[in-house]
């Protein structure tokens, strides 16, 4: 349910803020495929050999429209909220940077909808013509509601697996598909219960595109920030990664 004065649930409204927090990871990506990707040479004016251009272009002209629309839409929002202090966006990064730290304004917008799935698609056409590691990781827990032949509803208990890079995975059991992408912000959101040394939690993060580092989030801890806990289990004290990613959310890229 959406707060009055608000065009984005809360939910919606921290996927939102992932799309724009994984575009330095995203880019990374894109660019990790094209230089990976073989190339077609051609003859150069001497005869010689000369660099030529990949032979697969899907993900040169799915990134390339990614890059522009991200430009285009940071200046658009830019002309609307701050007519009298119109922006240059040089980069993909800094155009993301100034969508996330408006994100709370966007909020009350009717045209966050819209932005917010635009993005988001475009982000998936990348990653879905990313290269694909051979190994897959398990994303917890399937779910799903069947019905049985017998009439009674029961949950799926399979495992949803998905490639490091890929936007959808399978359940091993029931084979339903699964949004990666919202799956593994959200199992970080929620992952309050989940204690372990800040380094790890960082590392957890970064693996799955978030923009922060170790040093950083040490000085959060420094200044009140994050606030460590004990494990009752392990008896060690640490952070959880619902925690880390609240702060992480909170403060805007040219603040932290």
């Amino acid at each position: 349910m959406t707060a009055e004065g608000l065009h984005l649930c809360n939910q919606c409204d921290a996927r939102f803020r992932a799309v724009l927090d994984r575009v330095p990871a995203t880019l990374r990506t894109a660019q990790a495929t094209l230089s990976n990707m073989s190339v077609q040479p051609r003859v150069g004016s001497a005869g010689t050999s000369a660099p030529g251009a990949p032979l697969n272009l899907d993900m040169a002209e799915r990134l390339g429209e990614y890059e522009r629309r991200l430009t285009e839409l940071a200046h658009w929002v830019n002309g609307r909220e701050e007519p009298n202090r119109l922006r240059i966006f040089t980069t993909t990064f800094h155009a993301a940077e100034y969508l996330r730290a408006v994100a709370h304004t966007m909020r009350k917008r009717e045209y966050v909808g819209d932005i917010y799935l635009e993005l988001r698609d475009l982000e998936r056409r990348v990653l879905s013509a990313a290269d694909r590691p051979l190994v897959k990781r398990p994303l917890g827990e399937c779910g799903a509601l069947n019905l049985n032949t017998e009439g009674t509803v029961t949950r799926c208990d399979g495992i949803v697996e998905g490639h490091e890079t890929a936007t959808t995975g399978r359940c091993k059991e029931c084979h339903r598909e699964h949004d990666l992408t919202d799956r593994i912000t959200e199992r970080f959101a929620e992952a309050w219960h989940h204690v372990a040394p800040l380094a790890v939690v960082v590392r957890a993060l970064k693996d799955a595109g978030y923009s922060i580092n170790y040093e950083q989030a040490k000085k959060w801890a420094q200044r009140g920030k994050l606030h460590p806990r004990c494990d009752l289990t392990t008896r060690q004290e640490g952070h959880s990664p619902a925690e880390v990613l609240g702060v992480l959310r909170s403060i805007p890229r040219d603040k932290r």
